[in-house]
């Protein structure tokens, strides 16, 4: 499935995906970003670390708003991962989109 998620920068953000005719738990469940195919991963969110098992068949993906900070605005590629085992799906990839915002971090943080 492709999705398009757009976050200011600096916002919280995050979202839940439901998998169906999971009957099996889950080997491991990672979420990537980068800025393209060929460069390094800017950020990674796994189980336990910003990924959080709600059920067998859903889970929450948890952005900080030090994660959507740390990128500069634009376009960006993610791929969510999951393994069974040792076999590897891919059933949700898109683009993530960080828009500029009119506040300023360092004003809301004096």
């Amino acid at each position: 499935m492709l999705k398009v998620f757009q976050v200011k920068k600096g916002d919280q953000f995050s979202f839940i995906i439901t998998f169906k005719n999971l009957n099996q738990d889950l080997s491991t469940i990672r979420f990537g970003v980068k800025e393209d195919y060929d460069e390094s991963m800017l950020l990674e969110k796994e189980l336990g670390d910003g990924i959080v098992k709600l059920s067998t068949t859903q889970y929450q993906v948890n952005f900080t708003p030090y994660d959507t900070d740390s990128l500069e605005a634009g376009m960006y590629i993610f791929d969510l991962r999951y393994t069974i085992g040792d076999i590897p799906k891919t059933p949700l990839s898109g683009y993530l989109l960080i828009n500029d915002t009119v506040f300023d971090n360092e004003e809301e943080e004096s």
